[in-house]
């Protein structure tokens, strides 16, 4: 971590008129010394929460909170990675927690918790630390794993569910029989490794292997050996440390070390108990995907994996979106599905058409499915035509507040109609003409009910109807006719009248 600027501390204290100060306010006080500019901050603790955490207004700049007195829980939670935080004693439960960069240095012992969670990020705690010390730590291969250096012993439950990440400890002021590693240490371990500096009897050895320590981890775990006893004021025990035979190393075992058995289970096995119950038909994935049975697709790995596209947080238009005629958000509504707002999904397909189960559901040929990323990652892509279908007795969305306009539309075919619900959402009053006797135009005399329920066409055409009530049929828009309206003209799809060759006198193709 880059050095701190050495400016004066400004000292905050954790009492006012002799009370204590709430942990949110107190946040809040720091926050605002940050965008103040101020970098150096002391805070005089009385046991309040997430001290040093979230201080993101400082932007790149180096932040260095100094908290004397009592720090509160989950000291340095989400810390960034241009803080530092030193606590000047001991320190609560779960300082670290879902630490994502920042370094926390702890003047004494550390209480249970200590990195849980965390992604990023280096806590070096002089003393000892609690139960489930770097429990459900994690690792993203573009930055640095997260780091907890301890001088003394960790707690039971030690490294549990541990994902990712480097942990040494240094066992201080043991005994050479001394467990340094507590009780039942790194039960469900999956990544990462730990550096000991004395007994690591019974950790699980289910989980987790003795490694021969390389010379190149020997020569890192030197290195940063005396970086360590640097922040915590112990230099002088760098001579003490330095015996590569006190030193052992564990790694979590990869899955195939685990499978290593004499009842090493086989890929039929698998597929029958594991796949199909909770991925396949009926399962967590089982609507995304179809497969043959005693077959497993590719499963994408790397940054395939890792980096399925997110469109930039709505910078960029998604394929699916782009290639949808009327432009509907495909991804967003997948992703009101997958937070179970089934509802809210169908009722998305009227703000974009007054067709979203004729068209969306049976016409279509659905170039968005055809676009979907899906389909470069052995993915099917989501099958759009359900939510479509599904939208026949969906509720009309609320019009936006009446305005003033009255606007004509010459033609009640899909373009006109389409046209006319835009208009009427908007709140403009609209009047839709044609010179048939229903609306629908090609839709509805043209396309063969084989291919769209008669049921769900009505029912599309009562909700226009709903929507807009001022439709006038059986009206030839004559010259004359033309020419009276006192309304916006708006003529979709249009062609000279075969049998009026005014230029002013239109017929609807559709």
């Amino acid at each position: 971590m880059a050095k701190i600027n050495t400016d004066a501390f400004i000292k905050i204290p954790g009492k006012k008129d002799d009370k204590r100060i709430p942990s949110r306010v107190l946040e809040e006080i720091i926050h605002r010394h940050i965008k103040n500019g101020r970098r150096n901050i002391e805070v005089e603790g009385f046991g309040q929460h997430g001290i040093g955490g979230r201080l993101w207004d400082a932007g790149n700049e180096k932040v260095h909170i100094r908290i004397t007195g009592q720090s509160g829980q989950r000291t340095g939670s989400l810390g960034n990675a241009n803080t530092l935080i030193e606590v000047m004693g001991p320190a609560s439960d779960d300082i670290g927690w879902l630490n994502a960069g920042s370094q926390i240095i702890v003047h004494g012992n550390a209480s249970n918790g200590v990195m849980n969670g965390a992604a990023q990020g280096k806590v070096f705690i002089g003393g000892s630390i609690g139960a489930r010390g770097m429990t459900m730590t994690k690792r993203n291969p573009r930055f640095e794993p997260p780091e907890l250096w301890v001088l003394g012993t960790a707690g039971d439950y030690f490294g549990e569910f541990m994902a990712g990440g480097i942990a040494v400890i240094c066992g201080h002021n043991t005994d050479t029989q001394d467990q340094i590693l507590g009780y039942r240490p790194l039960v469900g371990m999956v990544g990462g490794k730990v550096f000991a500096r004395g007994s690591v009897k019974g950790f699980s050895q289910k989980d987790a292997r003795l490694s021969h320590l390389s010379d190149n981890e020997w020569n890192w775990l030197l290195t940063h050996l005396g970086f360590f006893l640097e922040n915590i004021d112990k230099t002088e025990l760098l001579p003490s440390f330095s015996n590569r035979s006190q030193w052992q190393l564990i790694k979590a075992k990869s899955p195939q070390e685990k499978a290593d058995g004499s009842e090493k289970p086989s890929m039929r096995w698998f597929r029958e108990q594991v796949w199909d119950k909770e991925l396949g038909k009926g399962g967590l994935i089982g609507d995304l995907q179809e497969m043959k049975k005693g077959t497993i697709p590719v499963i994408t790995r790397g940054d395939l994996r890792r980096y399925i596209p997110v469109w930039e947080q709505g910078r960029y238009m998604a394929p699916c979106q782009a290639a949808c005629p009327t432009g509907i958000p495909v991804q967003e509504r997948w992703k009101m599905v997958r937070l179970d707002n089934i509802d809210e999904a169908i009722s998305m397909g009227l703000e974009y058409t007054p067709f979203p189960a004729t068209v969306c559901g049976y016409l279509c040929p659905s170039p968005c499915m055809a676009s979907c990323t899906r389909n470069q990652n052995y993915y099917s892509p989501v099958d759009v035509r359900l939510l479509g279908k599904a939208g026949e007795n969906i509720k009309l969305p609320k019009p936006s507040k009446k305005s003033e306009k009255k606007i004509a539309v010459i033609g009640a075919g899909p373009g006109g109609i389409s046209a006319a619900w835009h208009l009427a959402l908007k709140g403009h009053i609209v009047t839709l003409f044609d010179t048939s006797n229903a609306i629908g135009g090609k839709i509805s005399s043209v396309i063969p009910g084989s291919r769209i329920p008669t049921k769900i066409l009505q029912a599309e055409l009562a909700r226009v109807k709903e929507l807009i009530p001022e439709i006038k049929l059986n009206q030839a828009i004559t010259h004359k006719r033309f020419s009276k309206l006192n309304m916006i003209m708006i003529l979709p799809l249009l062609r000279l009248d075969p049998k009026n060759q005014d230029p002013c006198v239109f017929q609807a193709l559709n």
